[in-house]
């Protein structure tokens, strides 16, 4: 009986991997994981590992998006082990708000959180403030936490915010963490 546990256990762990794989990898039907110019997006920086381009419905007047070109679903699927990519994330997106000359105190980075995102390829939004108009800004919600939480109820997170709490080996959620 033992001997069966340990051949169901091995089985689930690589049904596991193999769902991991699935979700890690590129997806035909995810128009994130296609983006370039030739594809129709208008990408503004790039490298080996990730792709910023404008926002096809701009909130603010600089509103630009940031995938890694390696398929993760949402800010709800990284771990601990995410820091440092979306750390370098951060990294860009403060480097192209400098090329377009936005001041430190006018920059919001940041996530939506499933399901409250339209697009299931973690994107980082970064935006240059004021936003167009009351309604675009009340998509974009940043709401701190209180006594001993990171953030409070809310559909959006700002990048730092998710380093602080992914460092902690928290997942981020809607509801206050």
């Amino acid at each position: 009986m033992l001997c069966c546990k340990k051949k169901a256990r091995a089985i689930d762990e690589l049904e596991h991997q193999s769902f991991l794989d699935a979700h890690m990898s590129p997806h035909l039907s995810c128009i994130f994981c296609g983006a370039s110019k030739e594809n129709g997006f208008n990408v503004v920086w790039e490298n080996d590992y990730y792709t910023v381009f404008t926002d096809i419905n701009p909130a603010s007047r600089h509103h630009l998006q940031i995938v890694p070109k390696k398929h993760i679903e949402s800010v709800k699927s990284l771990g601990i082990q995410h820091v440092n990519m979306v750390k370098e994330m951060i990294e860009i997106g403060h480097e192209v708000l400098d090329n377009l000359n936005v001041p430190p105190h006018l920059r919001r980075l940041g996530f939506h959180i499933p399901p409250y995102i339209s697009v299931r390829h973690l994107h980082m939004h970064v935006q240059a403030m004021p936003y167009r108009s009351l309604m675009r800004r009340l998509k974009y919600p940043v709401v701190h936490g209180r006594v001993g939480r990171e953030k409070g109820f809310s559909w959006f997170i700002e990048a730092e915010q998710a380093v602080r709490l992914l460092e902690k080996g928290v997942q981020v959620r809607i509801l206050p963490c």
